[in-house]
């Protein structure tokens, strides 16, 4: 059975940042090998992201921004 993780946009953009910064401390193959693929995993989340939900765009944000504020309306109401 496989277990699968979820990560919210700014939870993924979090990881990938912490990924590229300790790129350089990988020092036996193992461990370079085990860290590019779950680098080359993040960027494909975050691509297909992008494609379907239009994440890590200024479109998708404003989109996010507006169900924000349409949900803070209604629960003031």
């Amino acid at each position: 059975m496989k277990n699968k993780l979820y990560f919210d946009d700014m939870e993924l953009m979090q990881l990938e940042f912490c990924m590229e910064q300790t790129k350089d401390q990988m020092m036996m193959g193992g461990e370079i090998r085990r860290h590019a693929s779950i680098t080359q995993k993040i960027k494909k989340e975050m691509k297909d992201r992008t494609k379907k939900n239009k994440s890590y765009t200024t479109e998708g944000l404003l989109a996010q921004i507006e169900a924000e504020i349409e949900r803070r309306t209604k629960s003031e109401s």
